[in-house]
């Protein structure tokens, strides 16, 4: 937390500092809620997502491809990080198998890198630490990503 001077008034900021691209991030405290902010993974929420991760009855893509693609899209955006590790999971098993279009790369490199970045930070170990802990979860080799 920081307290910032926005003209006349002081507010509490929550500051995000992300390293790779240099980039830090002051969300008041007040509205840490309405701009998507939540707390980062707990235990239990490390091995809820751990469990999600590894579930093998993830549904194979069916229907048109667009309509798959926007699920996938609406899982990441979702901020929610169960709904962000399914996705990965669904990604990376189809890349496995079948291959991704670009589309579907861009999806999971950005995704993994979300959920990557957070398991890390919780766990308290690299990036690609994090990374090979996802890839082990779901069943694939380094090749996931």
């Amino acid at each position: 937390m920081e307290e910032v001077v926005f003209g006349v008034e002081h507010e509490l900021c929550y500051v995000i500092r992300i390293p790779e691209n240099r980039v830090t991030i002051k969300v008041p405290k007040t509205k840490a809620v309405s701009n998507g902010l939540r707390p980062l993974l707990r235990g239990k929420d490390v091995k809820d997502l751990l469990e999600v991760l590894a579930d093998k009855s993830s549904a194979r893509p069916s229907g048109h491809w667009a309509e798959h693609y926007k699920d996938l899209e609406r899982r990441i955006q979702s901020g929610g990080v169960l709904q962000v590790g399914s996705a990965v999971r669904d990604l990376m098993r189809l890349k496995a198998g079948a291959g991704l279009s670009f589309e579907e790369a861009r999806l999971l490199e950005m995704a993994d890198g979300y959920l990557a970045r957070e398991l890390a930070a919780v766990q308290g170990v690299t990036v690609e630490a994090a990374r090979d802990i996802i890839r082990s979860s779901i069943g694939v080799g380094s090749e996931g990503v």
